[in-house]
């Protein structure tokens, strides 16, 4: 007897087109064929991201894709992850994906009923207007827009003005406005929002890594995903893991297109050298990091966990 059809709601802020819209179209896809339909609402044409967890904890959704800056109100220890020079590069932030810091993460997610399906780590960038910016001191004196109090901290110490937008989406309109002058989000998302004529300068990560990773996460309520019969919680894993692998495929392509479009728009592209980095982790490590241990319950020995994964 043929399982019957069931209908799940999931709530993202990422536009079609961007890698991170594909990979839930790969988990809606193949669910599809198991009697499950996913309605996606992307580009928060649903909710913003700011409500999406409280909808997916009181079931007003099913999954969510989101980044964890977003759940530090309500889980602060996951900001750990997103702070300048934690994650050192891709292939270190599959390692820590893999570690035991990371279960006991996911397992503080799990004591909320929420379940992990999925996570990336998103390199970040940043576009300026005037001039490149490759060191702190470089950014003296320009707006920066900045989320949560750990990087307003960090580019304030590196003599940048802080502006806090909670949401990439409104950075066109402050670009727009002259409310900022430095446009720092991830590599994607500043690829989806096609600025690339507003900036003098774009600063992408290099081989030796990015300022900083955004670890985002797909979610579901726990409560739906134990409703769902064995063959399709299996079915699940498996499109997530596919998604996971889309996900990862996409980020060094993605560097590459960004530069790309904003070379042909005339704007200078310039690379994060091991040598630049090091001086901005330095500053992080006095700055955010430090707050980050004082502030955060279990911080310092949550920083110390991350480091210590090679």
């Amino acid at each position: 007897m043929a399982a019957q059809a069931e209908t799940w709601t999931a709530s993202y802020q990422f536009p079609p087109g961007d890698p991170r819209d594909e990979a839930m179209r790969i988990i809606a896809g193949q669910m599809a064929r198991v009697g499950l339909d996913i309605k996606l609402f992307p580009a928060a044409s649903l909710l913003r991201p700011t409500d999406q967890v409280n909808a997916l904890i009181n079931g007003s959704v099913d999954m969510i894709f989101i980044p964890a800056d977003y759940l530090q109100d309500r889980f602060p220890q996951l900001g750990a992850l997103s702070l300048p020079g934690v994650i050192r590069g891709q292939a270190h932030a599959e390692r820590v994906g893999a570690s035991t810091v990371m279960r006991d993460l996911r397992q503080m997610l799990d004591n909320a009923d929420l379940v992990v399906l999925a996570d990336s780590w998103m390199p970040g960038a940043y576009a300026s207007r005037g001039k490149c910016v490759l060191t702190p001191a470089d950014s003296k004196g320009m707006k920066a827009r900045t989320i949560g109090r750990f990087m307003t901290e960090f580019w304030s110490a590196a003599g940048a003005i802080p502006v806090t937008a909670t949401t990439s989406d409104t950075l066109p309109i402050l670009v727009g406005s002259n409310l900022i002058d430095i446009a720092n989000t991830s590599v994607t998302t500043l690829m989806t929002l096609r600025m690339e004529k507003s900036f003098a300068c774009l600063t992408v990560p290099s081989n030796d890594g990015a300022l900083w990773y955004l670890y985002e996460t797909i979610l579901v309520s726990k409560k739906r995903f134990r409703a769902l019969d064995e063959p399709r919680r299996k079915e699940l894993l498996a499109a997530a893991a596919r998604a996971h692998e889309s996900l990862n495929t996409a980020m060094s392509l993605t560097v590459r297109r960004l530069s790309g479009n904003f070379l042909a728009a005339g704007t200078e592209v310039v690379v994060l050298d091991g040598e630049n980095l090091a001086a901005w982790h330095r500053l992080a490590r006095r700055t955010a990091w430090k707050t980050f241990k004082e502030q955060v319950p279990g911080g310092g020995d949550l920083i110390d966990r991350l480091q210590a994964v090679e």
